[in-house]
């Protein structure tokens, strides 16, 4: 097609009907913001035929039609009920789904999703998608595919870890998209929620590894990545310390399953990445002689000076932390690529 589209033609009505409103947290939004973003999320949770108002809502009105799901809503339901009970379970004294504990119906359910949505703080609501999350990661946990004839293990785990992950990346893909508009600083990974950065190093970088490293083979280097993010959004000087080791450590994990099966704390980081050149395994180009030749040294540095491996000469920086979960999800993306 053709056709231009009126802000297609000059780049200044573009910024003008879609401004750049920075990057913000979820409590900084205000409650109109928030159920724009509920909307463009709701048919994740509900069936449109479930009507929340904002206006009701403020009232203390919302309403329920008799046939709220959709062909598929008893999955939707089990869902939003599961998150909510999740919730009430995990956090007992804080009880934040109170309507559905003390009247544990489909109905008070989805009243708590909803409330907690629009007047939770930011922990509380990442919280709530987070174990949303789980949910959807988990309902097809119990489903599987067949193995092909003419496929190896590694691809019959990745296909099959795909398979599993379909209805997660799904709406990982829109909320991410709609967080993106709203200037949200937070991206929805197969492992969790992190910290948004620049978008080319989120599209072409930290996405692709997330979703190559979510298969079961990669297992450990995934879970030290998930320390190493969860202790990036502490935002303490301590947390940021606790990221880098936690970095550091899934390259060195990454390197001994690839050369050697598993991880095993065997070899150091340079004689890993020599070992690995030498078997084949890593590319031995440009790009690993120029850059990964003092790449050792540079993570031993770091380590010494700001992980908690050993007595810390300073406290890790956001900086330094960013710095050096950059460095180990761009060297583990080369390694893949070979």
């Amino acid at each position: 097609m053709n056709f231009k589209t009126w802000s297609a033609t000059n780049p200044d009505i573009k910024k003008e009907l879609k401004p750049d409103i920075g990057i913000r947290n979820w409590d900084s939004l205000n409650k109109d913001e928030k159920y724009k973003i509920w909307k463009y999320l709701e048919s994740f949770f509900f069936k449109t035929s479930i009507s929340f108002s904002i206006d009701d809502y403020y009232k203390g009105k919302i309403q329920f039609y008799d046939d709220p799901w959709t062909s598929n809503g008893t999955y939707k339901q089990k869902r939003i009920e599961l998150t909510i009970l999740l919730l009430n379970e995990i956090y007992k004294a804080q009880s934040y789904a109170r309507n559905y504990l003390e009247y544990p119906i489909l109905k008070n359910a989805c009243y708590d999703f909803f409330n907690i949505f629009i007047n939770g703080n930011e922990n509380l609501v990442l919280e709530l998608l987070s174990l949303y999350c789980v949910t959807l990661i988990e309902e097809k946990e119990q489903f599987t595919i067949e193995k092909s004839n003419n496929e190896n293990e590694d691809e019959y785990q990745k296909r099959l870890t795909d398979y599993r992950y379909e209805i997660f990346d799904k709406f990982s893909e829109r909320l991410n998209e709609v967080f993106i508009d709203f200037g949200l600083n937070y991206l929805l990974t197969r492992q969790r929620f992190i910290p948004r950065q620049e978008e080319k190093i989120i599209t072409e970088i930290y996405e692709p590894v997330l979703k190559e490293l979510s298969v079961q083979k990669w297992k450990e280097v995934n879970n030290l990545l998930i320390d190493a993010f969860s202790e990036y959004r502490k935002n303490t000087p301590q947390g940021y310390s606790n990221c880098i080791t936690n970095a550091i450590s899934s390259i060195e994990g990454f390197l001994q399953i690839l050369i050697n099966g598993k991880i095993d704390n065997k070899g150091t980081l340079g004689k890993l990445i020599d070992q690995g050149i030498k078997n084949q395994q890593i590319p031995n180009d440009v790009f690993t002689q120029t850059i990964f030749k003092n790449f050792d040294s540079i993570l031993s540095r770091e380590r010494m000076e700001t992980s908690i491996a050993h007595p810390k000469k300073e406290y890790g920086t956001e900086k330094n932390a960013r710095l050096i979960l950059n460095i180990a999800m761009i060297f583990i993306q080369h390694c893949m690529q070979k």
